[in-house]
């Protein structure tokens, strides 16, 4: 199964969107700021990440460019 990092901080998009990725039968795990979602990518691999880029507490690129670092 295929394993998703959502990062939305609009609380009413984060759920919209998680509830219809795990309703397709994907592996769903969400974030609503740069800090959890910069925990979350330090303890797991995802196949793939939707990232917003204005975020509470930071920035998407930032996001970006740890994630380049881990890979």
């Amino acid at each position: 199964m295929k394993k998703i990092l959502l990062v939305e901080d609009d609380d009413l998009l984060n759920k919209t969107l998680t509830y219809n990725l795990i309703s397709e039968g994907y592996d769903t795990i969400s974030a609503l700021n740069a800090g959890t979602a910069a925990e979350l990518l330090r303890q797991t691999e995802y196949d793939l990440v939707l990232l917003d880029i204005n975020l509470l507490g930071g920035c998407g690129y930032d996001l970006c460019r740890l994630m380049m670092k881990t890979m």
